[in-house]
């Protein structure tokens, strides 16, 4: 009988027959639903079977309970047993997280254990996962799939060229992959003086608006909010450089992201 999964606290030792490989090691998330993981499965004995008899996640989150293994969805997927040489590719097993969890992102070990019969419960390999509940992770996986981890999905890469940051083209709901800067706020002046407009989108990023009299030096000191009477979404927010035009001088206006 196949020994039910569990949470496993300690540490792990690798077993040179088989290899664990995660394709990818992160995973996105919702709120009480599962990630499932995908990979590879080597044995590497070129003349013993392999028995697959447990396998388990510990987590660094706190508390242990937002995080599970589903019970039993690896043996679902994965053969019990591994002939010599065997390689399986396809679904591993499925992480859950509770009602309860935090947006965050969760990161942790899964290990395999087995042997040369049923009864053996060796380390056999280890991998480090990962599970993706922060909203600009997990849009982060949505469009950049299995390259979510490159240097190219970076926050402060611009995938598209269009001189706009991953980070800017997720606040702003724009698209990533394909040049958009006609959709980036634009400058206007209400009521003599300049203003910046924008629809503030992502929940996990703060939004500020910055002016500068030289594009060096930037600062919110100048800067203050207006009323717009019927904005369109009706979650637009509008921001003004606090002297009027007619003042004289000069005066920039930028939007900021931060996580």
């Amino acid at each position: 009988m196949r020994r039910l999964l569990f949470l496993l606290l300690g540490g792990h030792a690798a077993f040179a027959g088989l290899t664990l490989t995660l394709n990818p090691n992160a995973q996105p998330v919702a709120t009480g639903a599962e990630a499932l993981f995908s990979g590879t499965l080597t044995n590497t004995s070129a003349t013993e079977r392999l028995f697959l008899n447990d396998i388990a996640a510990s987590f660094t989150a706190d508390p242990q309970s937002d995080t599970a293994l589903a019970s039993n969805a690896f043996f679902a997927n994965v053969p019990g047993i591994l002939a010599p040489g065997e390689v399986y590719e396809g679904p591993l097993f499925r992480i859950a997280l509770s009602d309860a969890s935090l947006p965050a992102n969760y990161t942790g070990t899964l290990t395999l254990r087995g042997g040369a019969d049923i009864h053996s419960m060796t380390n056999l390999d280890s991998a480090a996962i990962t599970v993706l509940a922060t909203p600009v992770d997990q849009w982060r996986h949505q469009i950049f799939s299995d390259a979510a981890a490159s240097p190219a999905a970076a926050d402060t890469a611009d995938a598209d060229g269009d001189g706009t940051e991953n980070l800017l083209e997720y606040a702003l709901a724009l698209d990533a992959l394909t040049p958009d800067v006609a959709m980036l706020p634009a400058p206007l002046v209400l009521n003599d003086h300049l203003a910046l407009s924008y629809v503030p989108t992502a929940p996990d990023v703060t939004y500020s608006v910055e002016s500068s009299p030289d594009l060096m030096q930037w600062s919110t000191t100048d800067v203050e909010p207006v009323t717009v009477g019927d904005p369109q979404p009706l979650n637009r927010v509008t921001f003004r450089f606090k002297d009027a035009i007619s003042a004289g001088g000069k005066a920039f206006l930028r939007l900021k992201v931060t996580r």
